[in-house]
């Protein structure tokens, strides 16, 4: 009922309240996001031009997300992302072109500074900078660029 709402604001409130201290001790995303141009815009790298990542595409975040995965802890393979990227098919030349398609994603991702090759082996790992980065473009996609949409549509 009707009456019951003074009460509802309270519950609401002190919610509120718990969630906004949590946040507070998160780690501030503002210093990743400044650098998010670092890495969006294109480099040359052995006299050739290496296209920048766009953190809010679908393509890139897909990426990004498998790359970040938690069960790549010890370095991640091509054949480990393009398990995650592409659907499993056993045929020759659809493997062959999609772990080409990989293998210039990692390219554009090791030129960027966002993964490192691990030596003597043909293994990956996310650099600091990469985890920064990434995880700042995956919030960039998924928390805060639908809150500046719903933000605009409402006003």
């Amino acid at each position: 009922g009707v009456k019951n709402f003074y009460r509802y604001a309270q519950v609401s409130l002190s919610a509120n309240q718990r969630y906004l201290t949590a946040l507070s001790q998160v780690e501030d995303p503002t210093g990743a996001f400044r650098d998010l141009h670092r890495f969006s815009e294109s480099k040359v790298f052995n006299h050739r031009p290496v296209r920048g990542f766009n953190p809010v595409s679908k393509e890139d975040t897909r990426l990004f997300q498998a790359a970040l995965r938690g069960e790549h802890v010890f370095g991640f393979r091509n054949r480990d992302l393009r398990g995650q990227l592409f659907e499993t098919t056993q045929e020759p030349n659809t493997v062959r072109q999609q772990s080409a398609q990989v293998s210039r994603m990692i390219h554009r991702l090791h030129v960027h500074g966002l993964i490192a090759k691990i030596p003597h082996c043909r293994k990956w790992k996310v650099t600091p900078t990469g985890y920064k980065l990434m995880s700042a473009s995956l919030r960039l996609k998924h928390e805060d660029f639908p809150n500046i949409l719903l933000t605009k549509m409402a006003a």
